[in-house]
């Protein structure tokens, strides 16, 4: 058991002295988040183009000083943030002021769109409650109907509650479809190009349409629709700032392609990717009529159609508005959290150099590792960059 430590220790070591090594100023757009171990705050920080883990740390607490000396550490390696994509937590709005303070904050959508989703699906329960609640107060009225031995007090009773069963029911669904339609106003309004005419809105008309949604939440009788609400409300500037910077990277596609033929394209793109998820399933026949026309129109006026295409799609792909690089990686450290019952910054270097080293089997990286996307060196064995190569021993 201890030579088993002291190999296991060894390693945890010679993954800190590597990781402490790592070149990061290739970095400049990175995704923050923090998860638990046994109460104590888990740091990680990843880059949202090469999913290359830039930092994993155990800290005491979540402030905006432990965060500030996280990113610090990063920067002493080279990382130049410039967009840093996060949640709503203070500590890591104020570490990222300090350590960055020129970097650009995004609110990540994923989590805007995850609390929304939550709550329609506990409303969507209740519903579903409500309607058996009427069904079974009909039920029994009409149980007490057809007994011989009932009375007219029994009767009233149950036609009381029939009445108050139906009336609940109406609220509740009414609650339902009030907030769904809400929400799916602050999808649509999270999507960059306008579903009619593939025109990019702007930043303001994103905030002010996010904000618009946010505001029919908060006017429902519901204490955590109104929650939901005034968190979508005060995330609208940061979910609608990643905006901007698609505006100028778009600006070189329309003077290259036109801004007929680049709208016609992102309306394209948006139909596909509405088709491709299944968003608004009732309209799916009309989906696939739209963008069946809006692609015989790029077809006919734009020669290089299928080259936009391509421009169109590379940059959609880099907007950098959600992290689910960052969530990628929390669902691969999770289970270990779970099993090790509290963890030591030891393991988080050797899991950070073996989650930057190993290849990926699944994704757009797939059969690479971060650190082949971040620097261009092939990895061929993890093991083996840790200093540990296969044995060569015959038995």
């Amino acid at each position: 058991m201890a030579r088993y430590s002291n190999r296991t220790a060894g390693a945890e070591q010679k993954a800190a002295a590597f990781n402490a090594r790592e070149d990061l100023s290739g970095i400049e757009d990175g995704a923050l988040d923090e998860m638990f171990s046994q109460g104590d705050p888990v740091l990680a920080g990843v880059d949202l183009d090469s999913g290359y883990l830039f930092g994993l740390a155990l800290r005491d607490s979540r402030s905006g000083d432990d965060w500030a000396e996280f990113l610090g550490d990063a920067k002493g390696q080279g990382l130049n943030l410039q967009v840093a994509v996060k949640d709503a937590a203070k500590g890591i709005a104020a570490g990222v002021t300090t350590a960055f303070p020129n970097a650009e904050q995004r609110d990540d959508c994923f989590h805007a769109h995850y609390e929304m989703g939550k709550l329609r699906i506990r409303l969507e329960r209740r519903a579903y409650g409500a309607i058996a609640r009427e069904i079974e107060a009909e039920e029994l009225l009409e149980r007490e109907k057809n007994t011989l031995r009932s009375n007219r007090s029994k009767r009233a009773s149950r036609a009381g509650q029939l009445t108050w069963a139906r009336k609940n029911c109406l609220k509740t669904l009414a609650l339902h479809d009030a907030f769904e339609c809400a929400m799916r106003e602050a999808q649509q309004a999270l999507e960059f190009a306008d579903p009619t005419t593939g025109g990019l809105r702007t930043v303001e008309q994103m905030q002010a349409m996010i904000r618009s949604a946010a505001e029919k939440m908060m006017t429902l009788d519901n204490n955590k629709c109104a929650k939901v609400g005034r968190y979508i409300y005060n995330r609208a500037p940061g979910l609608a700032s990643h905006m901007d910077a698609l505006h100028d990277q778009f600006a070189t596609v329309i003077a290259k392609y036109g801004e007929a033929a680049t709208q016609c394209a992102c309306l394209a793109y948006r139909l596909a990717l509405d088709i491709q998820h299944q968003r608004r399933r009732w309209d799916q026949a009309n989906q696939k009529r739209r963008l069946r026309e809006a692609i015989g129109k790029l077809e006919r006026t734009q020669p290089a159609a299928e080259e936009l295409f391509i421009h169109v799609d590379a940059i959609i792909q880099r907007r950098h508005r959600a992290s689910s690089a960052i969530e990628g990686f929390n669902a691969a450290l999770r289970p270990h959290l779970y099993v090790h019952k509290g963890v030591t910054q030891g393991f988080l270097e050797l899991f950070r150099a073996y989650y930057n080293l190993r290849t990926r089997r699944w994704g757009r990286h797939k059969g690479t590792s971060a650190r082949e996307c971040l620097r261009g060196e092939r990895v061929q064995d993890w093991l083996t960059v840790l200093g540990y190569p296969p044995s060569t021993t015959v038995h």
